[in-house]
């Protein structure tokens, strides 16, 4: 019954093809497709579906705001996290101010959304800050505040009332 069958594949639609006379019995995995016209069947692969993709993660939207304060203010310091990946993780945020860790926190993200990450810092000192979440950059400004010169409280004499004599 085999003798007169053939099989070839065909690279160009990448089947195997079986052709011959008589009645053929295969066991073919689940992963793929027969069809059969006549003496002739087509073999085709299934596509195997691929795996997930693991949870991957991208920020965005960094705000400082107040980009300048005063020494002890506070500021809020925001951006957007997504999961761009096609199952949940867990992304930890962490927030640098000059290159040393502030804050940190951990997210869970579900595939395909966006969170917000929100942190509050306050610092003492004057000076130039540089902030960094992730791959994302920014700044403020701690300002000495400006002091006015405060009026005197002398009284100055009346000189109608001469003060010398009693």
């Amino acid at each position: 019954m085999f003798k007169r069958m053939r099989f070839g594949f065909m690279p160009t639609t990448e089947t195997w093809r079986i052709v011959g006379l008589g009645i053929l019995l295969l066991l073919i995995a689940t992963s793929s497709l027969v069809a059969c016209a006549g003496p002739t069947c087509t073999l085709t692969p299934a596509l195997t579906p691929s795996p997930p993709a693991p949870a991957a993660f991208q920020t965005a939207g960094l705000s400082i705001n107040p980009a300048e304060l005063n020494p002890g203010q506070e500021l809020s310091i925001t951006a957007m996290v997504t999961n761009t990946g096609d199952i949940e993780g867990s992304y930890v945020a962490e927030l640098k101010i000059n290159d040393t860790t502030e804050q940190a926190m951990e997210l869970v993200v579900v595939a395909g959304e966006t969170q917000t990450l929100s942190f509050l810092v306050s610092k003492d000192t004057p000076g130039i800050y540089e902030v960094t979440l992730g791959e994302l950059t920014g700044q403020f400004e701690v300002v000495e505040p400006v002091t006015l010169p405060q009026p005197s409280n002398r009284k100055i004499a009346s000189p109608t009332k001469p003060r010398c004599c009693r």
